[in-house]
């Protein structure tokens, strides 16, 4: 519900690449790796481009980090 509200879904869907990848992709590709998490927050926070593509992914500050780490470590799970 937190993804849906905070504007996620638009571009991400649990199981089908839509703009940006699907979460399970994003979950398989960090599993195992201990840094995920944060590396993860800060590019919800301040966007990036490159590692699925071409397509940016808009900075997203105004969701706030204690709901984009919330988000992510749901992702992630």
């Amino acid at each position: 519900a937190l993804a849906t509200t905070s504007g996620c879904m638009g571009c991400h869907q649990i199981d089908a690449k839509v703009v940006g990848p699907a979460y399970k992709e994003v979950a398989a590709k960090y599993k195992g790796d201990d840094a995920a998490l944060d590396m993860l927050v800060n590019k919800v926070l301040n966007g990036g481009v490159g590692t699925w593509g071409e397509i940016p992914m808009p900075p997203n500050a105004h969701v706030g980090e204690e709901k984009v780490r919330t988000i992510v470590t749901w992702v992630l799970s």
